[in-house]
């Protein structure tokens, strides 16, 4: 009798604590139909997985350690709804992070996560546009003197495909909408404590109407001065209501500190639910690159027209046209196009559609 008390009495203890802990599932995924106007000189049609947003699975989970103070983490693969490969080449390489939260005192994080130029000048500055507004609105163009270890592929890292590996990242709680974040990086480089090593800042303030974000991301890469120099951005954004549209408009700037090629763009976009399961989005961005980029420019315009089906699942239909001028190498070059043009412009159209679960 005695030992059954005591193991009852057990379980009373400790249930709470089962209670007040939770592990989620989750995933989306985002399939269809790709026609590109120039793949080097020919058109292509293609299925293409993760281009409204990026196809994952992941896992993420909370603890309540008491006093206000959560235990929090978050797993995320990003993989190939066509062919189920992994996309980053290695188990939750979209995401991998542990860390504490409390309402008080903010959220400190550390693994692999995204820096505040996505988390603040895109997730954060589009909002709710986000789940409509497919990749191919961030950057790419005629910019390979960057010398990006991924090319010119998400230049000003507002597109989401960059992690930052070995990181520690602080964010306040939300004072009456204000919020500021910072995050470093370790190269693990013996001797040179700031080499390979990224930074990154993050400020928001937003209420009902008005969204404003500005961010700021130094990464240094091997590849550019032995890790010694790298791509430094920065920018400013934000989104108004406007009745029941929303307008956003951001500016970024993109340096080389090794070799001064720079790149600013200018972009102002648009959102609009004209019935209750019906919304277009629309967006155009500059694209200007300097004189060590040989001045080269692009041009881009791009709109989507979604249909939900239900909170979860929506159709939709995206054309992007861009279009470029510089020198020799000013090749059209949309974002998740699969390819660069071989001339000056390229277009995109798709269908598809999206699931959340």
């Amino acid at each position: 009798m005695i030992k059954k008390l005591i193991y009852l009495l057990g379980i009373a203890v400790c249930a709470p604590a089962f209670a007040q802990s939770s592990v989620t599932l989750y995933g989306i995924l985002d399939s269809g139909i790709t026609f590109t106007s120039n793949q080097s000189g020919k058109s292509n049609v293609f299925f293409q997985s993760g281009t409204m947003v990026p196809t994952v699975l992941g896992f993420r989970g909370t603890e309540d350690l008491g006093g206000g103070l959560q235990a929090i983490f978050k797993l995320v693969d990003n993989f190939n709804d066509g062919t189920g490969a992994m996309v980053n080449g290695a188990l939750f390489g979209k995401e991998a992070w542990v860390g504490l939260q409390d309402a008080k005192f903010g959220t400190l994080t550390a693994g692999n996560q995204f820096d505040f130029m996505f988390k603040y000048m895109t997730i954060d500055r589009w909002g709710i546009m986000l789940k409509y507004n497919p990749v191919y609105y961030t950057q790419q163009g005629p910019f390979a003197k960057l010398n990006l270890p991924n090319g010119a592929m998400d230049f000003d890292r507002t597109a989401g495909s960059i992690t930052t590996n070995n990181s520690v990242s602080y964010e306040t709680p939300n004072y009456n909408g204000l919020k500021f974040g910072a995050m470093y990086a370790f190269g693990g480089q013996t001797g040179a404590f700031g080499q390979d090593s990224t930074q990154s800042l993050g400020l928001r303030y937003g209420n009902a109407a008005v969204t404003l974000d500005a961010a700021y991301t130094y990464a240094k890469f091997a590849n550019i001065n032995n890790g010694n120099n790298g791509i430094r951005n920065w920018g400013i954004g934000g989104r108004v209501l406007v009745y029941d549209a929303l307008v956003d408009a951001m500016f970024t700037n993109t340096e080389n500190t090794y070799n001064g090629a720079r790149v600013n763009v200018y972009e102002v976009g648009g959102f609009y639910p004209f019935t209750p399961a019906d919304e277009i989005t629309l967006s155009y961005q500059f694209d200007q690159g300097n004189a060590v980029l040989s001045d080269n420019k692009a041009h881009q315009v791009s709109l989507t027209y979604a249909h939900d089906l239900s909170k979860k699942t929506f159709v939709y239909a995206t054309v992007i046209r861009q279009w470029v001028s510089g020198d020799g190498q000013a090749l059209a070059s949309i974002i998740g196009s699969g390819g660069t043009s071989s001339g000056s412009t390229q277009t995109l159209c798709r269908i598809g559609m999206t699931i959340r679960f």
